[in-house]
């Protein structure tokens, strides 16, 4: 259980340029080290998977192949790898968690070479640390997800028959500082969530949450205190 726009080609050209600086090692504080306060901004509610849609077409139509970037922010428990992952609301948690829970997300309607900085300076703006920027922020492309249509399904793949994707996610790692106060909006919660409880869960967290455990699984890690 949980505690407490470029064209295809050009995308994935870029993937293997990022790639090639990947680190096969991610660095891990334990949860306890990583404090929450909530602001004053409150994130709107959930929308229904129809709205979503429609909003995605707006932005489709105005902006062109849509780049969502997603955050993987890691920690141990228990010498257990854990998620943090941002629940919207203080209701009672959904039977489907994927409608509540989500991974930290920015839109990139930028160049994809600015993504480090986009990220970079999130961060830097939710989290107070004792380190350092370069401490904060080792951020490392681990996947890729397609949308072809202005419809739920998504994979980590383009379709061969898809020629104008919709949206690219791409997820990021993100290696935390050693400790940090972490600032979410005042109906959001911080919520741990374990690597064994989501692998693949698709029906409780989603698959982009859900298959995390597969592309983690290829780097080291460095539990630390």
């Amino acid at each position: 259980m949980t505690t407490t726009v470029s064209y295809p080609g050009e995308s994935q050209l870029s993937c293997k340029r990022e790639g090639q600086s990947v680190s096969s090692v991610i660095r891990l504080y334990p949860l306890k080290n990583y404090c929450v306060r909530n602001n004053d901004y409150e994130d709107p509610p959930q929308i229904s998977e129809y709205k979503q849609f429609l909003k995605l077409r707006e932005e489709y139509e105005n902006n062109g192949m849509i780049r969502t970037v997603k955050a993987v922010l890691l920690c141990y428990q228990h010498s257990i790898i854990h998620v943090l992952l941002l629940k919207n609301g203080n209701g009672p948690m959904s039977s489907k968690l994927y409608v509540q829970l989500s991974l930290f997300v920015t839109k990139a309607l930028v160049r994809w070479s600015k993504y480090s900085i986009q990220l970079t300076y999130l961060f830097v703006q939710i989290m107070e640390s004792e380190d350092d920027v370069d401490s904060i922020c080792k951020i490392q492309l681990i996947a890729n997800w397609w949308r072809p249509n202005f419809e739920a399904p998504i994979y980590p793949y383009i379709p061969s028959h898809i020629t104008k994707p919709k949206e690219v996610i791409k997820i990021f790692s993100v290696e935390l500082p050693k400790r940090a106060m972490i600032t979410i909006a005042k109906n959001n919660t911080l919520v741990a969530a374990p690597l064994f409880e989501i692998y693949r869960n698709v029906g409780q967290y989603g698959p982009i949450i859900a298959y995390l455990p597969h592309v983690l699984g290829r780097f080291n890690y460095f539990y630390n205190l």
